[in-house]
């Protein structure tokens, strides 16, 4: 997740994907297109992709 983050802007309307982006978890692959948008609460693949890009950007402020 840590490197999945890097392709992604954080935007006041939510998270912009801004070069393609894949992540494998355990319930198969997730790709995205640049532009696409995502928001809290709203499922991409059944994932809140919002929601797990806002817990890794809280957790990579703890850590640096």
């Amino acid at each position: 997740m840590h490197n999945f983050i890097k392709h992604f802007r954080r935007e006041p309307a939510g998270w912009r994907c801004i070069e393609p982006a894949t992540l494998d978890l355990p319930g198969g692959r997730v790709q995205v297109t640049p532009g696409s948008v995502f928001v809290r609460g709203t499922s991409f693949m059944n994932i809140d992709l919002a929601k797990m890009l806002d817990e890794q950007y809280e957790k990579d402020l703890r850590t640096s």
